[in-house]
């Protein structure tokens, strides 16, 4: 099937001031006619609605077609096809429309086969209902050391029981009907949200970033990270705020009874300060925010540019909630050089108190 005015519509589209996937999609009905496009429709239509078949359309033209490059200047991102010209030469992520339209097929043909799943089918359902962003579909590359990045080698539908339990555990804090304090946990999630998916404004070094999704980074960048990363990271985040102090007990029972987490009772903390961390402080501030001040942020354990290691990528085992103290002293150092730095300062207070040298605080 002849797709050349798809590309002329995408073209145009990343041109607009500002982007909009919906008008993509009402300028795209060439491509949902397609047939890998439309017999998957045909099958979800038998499981979700009209407008759940058009969010799932949306995302799919989204992540396979599109990518959000950071602004020359660094100040923002702009959407842009797969094949722009202003992406650098020899840049892994650039893919030809017609390559995106092979793997637009693949993945198409992949879904559509997954959904006789009835497993992946209510996960599917969820992932619609219960998604953090209008970008959110289970795809993901398989390598970041693919060349290109962006082929129908290397991107594929991703299957993690990890991801279906993270939108249940969504569902759980977000559905009006299951929880009263719902909104609140929108506004964590939110918080949430942008640590997990994306980058880190970084005005120097060899890739420069600011809020792009981290798997359409550089993947040579210290700030790219794989969807699974992502997704894995906001489920870390997750089950440390519910061993917050003060978290709503009925919702832990909740939680519990759904098997969605495990009944451990060890309480969160700030990984440089070691003080317990309060949930209520947090909706508090969540209800009523400071501009510039947080008492909880989220921050890396080791900073993504201190080194090449596996315990410098953003990834679970390198994240945690932090206070604004913990953040402050912490700065551009590692963990463990944060806290030989504390052990120093401690061991010298004890010496010159017990000197007589200084009195105690």
């Amino acid at each position: 099937m002849p797709l050349t005015p798809i590309r002329q519509v995408f073209e145009a589209a990343v041109e607009a001031t500002r982007f909009s996937d919906r008008n993509v999609y009402d300028q795209s009905e060439l491509l949902r006619e397609w047939a890998p496009a439309k017999d998957l429709q045909v099958t979800l239509g038998s499981f979700i609605s009209a407008a759940e078949c058009q969010v799932i359309h949306r995302r799919l033209v989204r992540a396979v077609f599109f990518i959000e490059l950071v602004k020359a200047d660094v100040t923002s991102t702009k959407y842009d096809v797969r094949w722009a010209e202003r992406f650098p030469e020899g840049d892994p992520r650039i893919a030809t429309f017609d390559q995106c339209c092979e793997i637009y097929e693949k993945i198409c043909r992949q879904i559509h086969e997954l959904l006789n799943d009835e497993v992946f089918r209510t996960e599917f359902a969820l992932v619609v209902r219960w998604g953090l962003s209008p970008h959110e579909i289970p795809l993901d590359y398989e390598t970041k050391n693919a060349r290109p990045i962006h082929s129908t080698a290397n991107l594929s539908v991703l299957r993690d029981p990890n991801y279906s339990r993270l939108l249940r555990i969504r569902r759980s804090l977000l559905d009006p009907t299951l929880n009263p304090d719902f909104q609140l946990f929108v506004g964590i999630f939110d918080k949430i949200r942008v640590k997990s998916y994306l980058t880190d404004r970084a005005l120097t070094g060899g890739y420069k970033t600011n809020r792009e999704k981290r798997w359409e980074a550089h993947p040579a960048s210290p700030q790219f990270a794989y969807r699974r990363d992502c997704l894995a990271i906001e489920l870390c985040l997750i089950e440390q705020l519910i061993h917050f102090e003060s978290f709503p007990p009925g919702t832990i029972r909740y939680l519990e009874a759904e098997g969605l987490i495990n009944p451990e009772r060890k309480v969160a903390r700030c990984p440089v300060t070691l003080d317990p961390l309060d949930f209520e402080l947090l909706a508090q501030e969540v209800a009523d925010p400071t501009f510039g001040r947080s008492a909880y942020q989220v921050g890396h354990l080791n900073p993504l540019k201190a080194g090449e290691g596996e315990e410098f990528r953003h990834a679970p085992a390198n994240i945690s909630w932090i206070t604004e103290d913990g953040n402050r002293i912490q700065g551009h150092l590692t963990l463990k050089e944060t806290r030989e730095l504390l052990l120093r300062i401690s061991r010298n207070y004890e010496a010159l108190i017990a000197s007589g040298e200084i009195s105690p605080p």
